[in-house]
């Protein structure tokens, strides 16, 4: 990497690299006209003890809701201030 690249806020050379990656593999995915199709639930079947590990903790969708409605909750109540 040289020395006068600005990265600003993200690393330019990274995202590109990312962007170009996945591109391909959609492309990849798509070969034969078929569009790539919503296969989670296929996919889950197939997770390492790893990944079923991260997914045991990951939140709900309504622990989420809850979360937003407590900071809500904590904007107004300091507006109140």
């Amino acid at each position: 990497m040289g020395g006068n690249k600005v990265q600003g806020e993200g690393d330019y050379e990274g995202a590109r690299r990312y962007r170009e990656a996945t591109e391909q593999s959609a492309r990849e995915q798509a070969k034969g006209g078929k569009p790539i199709k919503d296969d989670a639930p296929k996919a889950a079947d197939k997770l390492t003890p790893e990944e079923r590990e991260g997914r045991s903790r990951a939140k709900a969708p309504a622990q989420d809701k809850r979360d937003a409605a407590y900071m809500d909750d904590l904007v107004e109540k300091k507006k109140k201030r």
